[in-house]
């Protein structure tokens, strides 16, 4: 029985040793079981990644467009006045249009006179308040002129004895004359220079002629096309016995 036991034991020595020997040449030879147990590598751009969020996409500017009937806008503002679009429809009127951000505001479009546009341009910086600024670019509409029923009577400028210079009121004189020939494009000045009977006469005509071309130039000067000018010769340059009323100049519409 003792042999028996003894046989046993040696036999489970020499397994084990041959086990022992299987292992240790299987470690020496990498033929043994595999082990992935390396710690996973970490790149900087992966480890930046982990750490930094995803941008947010920007948020869209904000800007809008009114009229008196219309309103529209984009993005997001905080200013108080983009909920009231109705009030800022009222200011508007005609073509007139408004539109910017919150911060500058542009007013654009056709008023009838120039009171009216610093008007609306008050009207408009008080509804925006201070802290935006208002670009007033408001039209003011030109004025046409009102053409008169029946022409002006002819204008009649005097002149000192021997001089050729017109007097300081010349421009109220003419005014008639000019606003109907502004008014009527079809029509024409005629212009007669007439003197008083003393002196040369061959001295007087030219001194008609040349207070005539005085006015001429005035009319000239108001705006009058000189193709619109006739200068014509009365049929007597004398002007009578009225020493005053004949040293004059009369301007008649056609």
């Amino acid at each position: 029985m003792q042999n028996d036991q003894s046989s046993y034991s040696r036999c489970s020595w020499m397994v084990a040793l041959v086990l022992a020997l299987i292992l240790l040449w299987m470690l020496m030879t990498g033929k043994g079981p595999s082990c992935n147990c390396a710690a996973p590598v970490t790149t900087p751009e992966a480890a930046t990644a982990a750490i930094i969020p995803a941008e947010a996409p920007a948020a869209e500017a904000f800007h809008f467009s009114a009229t008196s009937s219309d309103f529209t806008n984009t993005g997001g503002s905080t200013a108080e006045w983009v909920g009231q679009a109705d009030t800022l429809k009222g200011l508007l009127s005609g073509d007139m249009k408004a539109e910017g951000d919150d911060k500058n505001v542009v007013l654009t479009g056709t008023v009838d006179t120039d009171a009216t546009k610093q008007q609306k341009g008050a009207d408009a910086q008080a509804f925006f308040g201070s802290s935006v600024t208002v670009d007033n670019q408001l039209t003011v509409k030109s004025a046409e002129p009102v053409a008169a029923t029946a022409p002006p009577p002819a204008a009649k400028l005097y002149f000192d004895t021997g001089k050729t210079t017109l007097k300081a009121a010349v421009s109220t004189d003419l005014a008639p004359i000019v606003d109907w020939l502004k008014a009527n494009a079809n029509t024409k000045a005629v212009i007669s220079g007439f003197h008083d009977p003393r002196g040369d006469q061959a001295f007087n005509e030219l001194l008609a002629k040349n207070r005539a071309k005085a006015v001429r130039e005035a009319l000239k000067t108001a705006g009058i096309d000189e193709a619109r000018i006739e200068m014509r010769k009365p049929q007597s340059i004398d002007g009578g016995a009225d020493l005053a009323e004949a040293r004059r100049v009369e301007v008649s519409v056609e």
